[in-house]
């Protein structure tokens, strides 16, 4: 059988770079299944396993973190905590090469497979170290240039690398073990992508027992780039070009490694608020490359509640590959996690991860699914079912006795919501999801309260001063041939009447263009201009309460026939619509006064009672509360499609998100704006009108003034922007209030700015309204906002809250 070449430097087996398609999960479970099979399926019986223990050979202390190499290959492990090893060869003879810094290293030749794990005794050095000369610079910062020169000159050319990676996640309730994660993955380095990882196989003990949520298996990053995302943030390396103006480093102790200087540099970020880190590097003397990296990413305040605290650190050891360029031997890392809510304590999530790479090639060609952003971890289809590939791993750790020990008293049937009950005298309202299944369940519950949401905004529950309770129900079906039918019934208690909607949506069309063609039927109760962002249910209730009523109502029924196309299902969507609708007025009804607060409503406004028929052009483009912008333009043209109304009327709306300040954290500091404007031709009636949203009762939406309650501008032309800055932690970190930064709690500022020709509020307003105000986010750990604002010709401050932003 002919023998394969797994000299670094070249890919030992054939990787079609160009072959795959972007995404191809399938594609890549294929690609990496013959993958396996060559590495492992035709000459696994040819594979030699070598374990043994690595101690120092005066004590017999084991030596943990010591690298552990096949001489002359990409194959070498890590020691684990108790200095054991398992590696695999392809054949016999080979040399193992064992190396720690501060002692001399040791290669043994192994010319037969040993009958029982072999012990490594690694003598101390006892050279003596020539004396550091130092001169008017810090000596730390002139290690520290040679090493960014080096990195730099070495890295030239370097344009990818793979390496075959064993993973074992291990997850404490505080002190008890109750979850092990093992994965195999094949893992890809690009310089603009960075660390990329296909789980190929994966097992978790207990079976059964769920993935935890605020914690897993950090991709094996290279601390020696320039830039290294942990968690959604990104922080400078250490070796960054830029290393010496965001880094203080000292240099600490020397150790000798094979008769040459390692030096102990010791390092801190300057700045406390930029993501990067304090620790420790290992610094080779002759060739200024770093033999390990003992690193904590700084600040610790880049965590969004129900996360109160997420403590991380990581060991990193590297050797070289063809002699040339220096490649991670694989990661530990230590965290803690602590998180809850008021009135629902957890204990303490601590978790281990020790991973292990071997099969390291330079420069191999990469999968196209590989070269494009996304997610930093794939996933194989068949992972769960590759057992087998845990056989022949060639980076496996072995656990210590102790973790083995651990491992075996984890009852089969624990699962994380068990070992992470909350504790409380609120723990049943305020817990949070300990899993991702729970977050699942939490997202159905989201979507049941969303389809509620639906059913009592606009949409089906309600209660108001002309159709008193409006109690309802929906319903939503698709189809196998795509087409969709959803509809409402509800009751108006006060009007003594049934009112419906009703919609059926069939998409269309195929790569080049696509959309939907629609109609929908209706006869209920509308809102006059049109709802807010808060919906119906929300100020129905406050009403209810003895709040003023936000809205003013009319009834209309009628039909609408619509056409929607996305041409290359690309942002932009073009629309049509044709409206048959009849508007007529409604009265109040009820004289109920408020159930928390004596309050007489008002007379609900009359409208121009007619029939509407009238044709609307639309288009929109980008992602709504990201980038967004919709035009819409409606034409009723009177007498010649036999309707009451005379108008032209324009509306446009546009959303932008951006990030601003501290851009590389996983919550950075973002700036939201949404601007409105309306216009017309014609006599344009109320009940299409333009309006600008304010605040009921105590809550209040973004695109929201906070200073008018239960009221808001409704005009026949009109324009509005409003605009929101989350600082996140950021002041708190500036001022040095780090306890406050530590829980989460956010700062922002807003506010809203509206222009319309509306005489009713021209006389007060003048036209114009103007609101500013500040407010914080996540307090005690909660997701909600609270808001304080004034506005034009206010008397004071207006408090309000909402949902904070996402």
């Amino acid at each position: 059988m002919k023998k394969r070449d797994h000299t670094a430097g070249r890919c030992p087996f054939p990787i079609p770079g160009t072959l795959l398609p972007l995404n191809s999960p399938l594609l890549l479970a294929g690609l990496w299944l013959l993958v396996g099979l060559w590495l492992g399926g035709a000459e696994v019986a040819a594979q030699v396993r070598v374990s043994g223990t690595v101690v120092d050979a005066d004590t017999g202390t084991p030596l943990p973190s010591a690298t552990v190499a096949i001489q002359g290959t990409s194959r070498g492990v890590v020691t684990n905590r108790d200095g054991q090893f398992l590696i695999m060869a392809d054949r016999l003879p080979f040399t193992l090469e064992v190396r720690f810094i501060g002692y001399v290293t040791r290669r043994i030749d192994i010319r037969a497979l040993p009958d029982r794990a072999i012990e490594v005794a690694l003598k101390p050095s006892t050279v003596t170290m020539e004396e550091i000369v130092v001169s008017g610079e810090n000596p730390a910062d002139r290690i520290m240039r040679r090493v960014i020169e080096e990195k730099a000159r070495w890295r030239q050319g370097f344009t990818s690398a793979y390496a075959d990676t064993y993973t074992r996640f291990m997850l404490y309730s505080q002190l008890d073990l109750v979850q092990v994660t093992e994965s195999v993955r094949a893992s890809w380095w690009t310089p603009a992508i960075g660390a990329r990882e296909l789980v190929r196989a994966t097992r978790t003990r207990p079976q059964g027992s769920g993935t935890f949520k605020y914690a897993e298996p950090h991709v094996v990053v290279n601390f020696l780039d320039d830039e290294v995302l942990l968690r959604g943030t990104t922080y400078v390396g250490p070796t960054h070009p830029r290393a010496l103006e965001i880094y203080r480093f000292l240099l600490g102790g020397v150790r000798e490694l094979d008769g040459q200087r390692v030096f102990d540099i010791y390092l801190s970020p300057r700045s406390a608020t930029r993501p990067a880190f304090s620790g420790h590097l290992a610094v080779l003397d002759s060739t200024f490359m770093v033999l390990e990296a003992n690193l904590r990413p700084l600040p610790e305040t880049v965590v969004t509640p129900p996360v109160q605290r997420h403590d991380l650190y990581f060991e990193q050891r590297y050797s070289a590959v063809n002699d040339s360029v220096w490649m991670p031997l694989g990661l530990y890392v230590a965290g803690i996690v602590e998180f809850g809510r008021v009135g629902a304590a957890y204990l303490p999530a601590r978790y281990e991860q020790f991973s292990s790479q071997s099969l390291r090639v330079v420069n191999p060609p990469v999968p196209d699914s590989f070269l494009v952003a996304g997610p930093a971890v794939l996933y194989d289809p068949l992972a769960a079912n590759q057992d087998f590939l845990f056989q022949r791993n060639p980076s496996m750790i072995p656990l210590t006795p102790r973790e083995l020990e651990d491992m075996m008293a984890i009852p089969p049937t624990m699962t994380l919501e068990q070992a992470f009950r909350p504790e409380g005298l609120l723990a049943g309202y305020t817990a949070v999801p300990v899993t991702r299944e729970g977050e699942a369940a939490d997202a159905e519950e989201d979507a049941r309260l969303t389809t509620f949401r639906e059913l009592t905004r606009g949409d089906w529950f309600w209660y108001n001063r002309v159709d008193g309770w409006h109690p309802g129900l929906g319903w939503d079906r698709s189809f196998d041939f795509g087409l969709q039918v959803t509809g409402s019934v509800g009751y108006s208690t006060l009007r003594k009447r049934v009112t419906y909607d009703a919609e059926v949506l069939m998409p269309w069309g195929g790569r080049v263009l696509g959309g939907h063609v629609g109609a929908e039927a209706f006869d209920a109760t509308g809102v006059v201009a049109r709802e807010d962002d808060l919906g119906r249910f929300v100020p129905g209730l406050l009403t209810y309460l003895g709040y003023d009523d936000l809205y003013d109502y009319y009834h209309r029924r009628g039909t609408s026939v619509y056409v929607d196309v996305r041409p290359f299902r690309g942002p932009v969507t073009l629309s049509s619509r044709m409206r048959w609708e009849v508007h007529s007025s409604l009265r109040k009804r009820s004289d109920y006064m408020g159930w928390l607060f004596t309050n007489e409503q008002r007379e609900n406004p009359a409208v121009e009672d007619g029939h509407l028929r009238s044709l609307e052009f639309g288009a929109s483009i980008g992602k709504p509360d990201v980038r967004a912008l919709e035009l819409i333009v409606e034409h009723s043209p009177g007498q010649v499609l036999k309707s009451d109304y005379t108008f032209t009327r324009f509306e446009a709306r546009a959303t932008m998100g951006l990030r601003t300040f501290y851009r590389s954290r996983s919550r950075p500091n973002r700036l939201r704006v949404t601007a409105f404007g309306g216009t017309r031709t014609g006599l344009l009636p109320i009940q299409r009108q333009f309006t600008l949203g304010g605040s009921s009762g105590p809550f209040a939406e973004y695109a929201g003034f906070r200073t008018l309650q239960n009221t808001r501008f409704v005009a026949t032309e009109l324009a509005g922007i409003f605009w929101y800055h989350d600082f996140t932690t950021a002041p708190w970190e500036k001022l040095g209030l780090w306890w406050l930064a530590e829980q989460g709690l956010g700062l922002h500022i807003f506010g809203g700015h509206a222009f319309t020709t509306k005489e009713a509020f021209s006389d007060i307003y003048r036209g114009r309204y103007h609101e500013i105000g500040a407010g914080i986010s996540y307090p005690l750990g909660l997701p909600f906002r609270v808001d304080v604002a004034t506005g034009t010709n206010a008397t004071g401050f207006s408090v309000r809250i909402g949902r904070p932003l996402k």
